[in-house]
């Protein structure tokens, strides 16, 4: 008969007994993910960042875009596409004015005769300078532009055409088509799709 251990025996020799396995060692290590930037980098190029559009009219675009529930730069597109071809057929006039402040010319001309008149005189002490760069502080992001409306608007503000800062350009090119929305001229007619709706234009530019 085999002799019975005792189970409460302490064994001092502990060197023959195995070590547990570790647990990290049978752990799969993740490998590093390639994000993929295919849609970033189709969406960015359809993004366009303008300097100096007057905060208002871009305030009237984001409204109007919640009215209808389309996004801002589809609105904004439709806008600045409607007045680009009023202006290719004659019914929409940029005139651009020399810019004391800058060498570039600019489409909104300032301190001229008629408004320095009007003006009152302000003490020393409480006189204000303006900046002249304040108003480029403010930046306007759209998207869903395509590239051939970025450019053409690049390209009439550049030095070859109208030679003035393309925030003027935009600005103007809003104004213009906001006053045919109000006046009834241009109407938006937006198109159910499968992730929002689109803007179909109707009505004579």
């Amino acid at each position: 008969m085999s002799k019975r251990q005792d189970p409460f025996r302490q064994i001092d020799d502990e060197t023959n007994i195995p070590a547990p396995p570790d647990i990290y060692d049978n752990l799969r290590m993740a490998e590093p993910r390639r994000r993929n930037r295919h849609w970033e980098k189709e969406h960015n190029s359809r993004k366009v960042v303008y300097r100096g559009v007057d905060p208002k009219l871009a305030l009237r675009v984001k409204k109007i875009a919640g009215e209808f529930e389309v996004r801002e730069g589809e609105v904004a597109r439709f806008l600045l596409e409607y007045a680009l071809r009023a202006y290719g057929e004659g019914d929409l006039d940029l005139i651009p004015y020399p810019n004391p402040n800058r060498m570039r010319m600019t489409l909104f001309p300032r301190d001229e005769p008629s408004q320095r008149a009007n003006l009152s005189f302000t003490p020393r002490k409480t006189r204000r300078k303006k900046s002249i760069g304040a108003s480029w502080r403010v930046i306007t992001t759209w998207r869903n532009f395509s590239p051939e409306l970025k450019e053409e608007i690049s390209d009439l503000a550049s030095e070859a055409g109208l030679d003035v800062p393309v925030g003027e350009l935009v600005t103007a090119l809003l104004r213009y088509s906001l006053t045919a929305y109000e006046l009834g001229v241009l109407a938006f007619d937006p198109v159910e799709i499968v992730s929002g709706y689109q803007l179909e234009a109707r009505g004579k530019s």
